[in-house]
């Protein structure tokens, strides 16, 4: 039985060093970024900078549905990265932003 413990213990371990290994990068968000809640809104607009232009003079205007201006710079968790935008993680809340917003890499 005393083996078995120091196995999972082994095990345990090693699970909180891999994961650790892997911790999400954090990026850092230019003031007055163009953020969206909805993953295919922010596809659709990362392939026109026509569409992304007329998008943010929207939301400058009025905050719509699916996309606002996040006012101040934001250090935020990246999840993952696709042409044209990133998907991340701000107090607890999966946004979206274009590729050109994101300034630096934090370490």
């Amino acid at each position: 039985m005393l083996k078995y413990h120091q196995l999972l213990a082994i095990a345990a371990t090693l699970s909180s060093f891999s994961s650790l290994a892997q911790q999400p990068a954090v990026v850092s968000l230019s003031p007055n970024s163009h953020v969206c809640n909805a993953e295919a809104e922010v596809a659709r607009l990362a392939q026109s900078e026509q569409l992304r232009e007329m998008a943010r003079a929207l939301v400058e205007f009025k905050p719509t549905k699916y996309c606002f201006i996040l006012p101040d710079a934001a250090s935020v968790t990246l999840l993952e990265q696709q042409p044209g935008y990133i998907k991340f993680d701000y107090k607890s809340q999966v946004l979206y932003t274009f590729s050109n917003y994101v300034v630096a890499a934090s370490h």
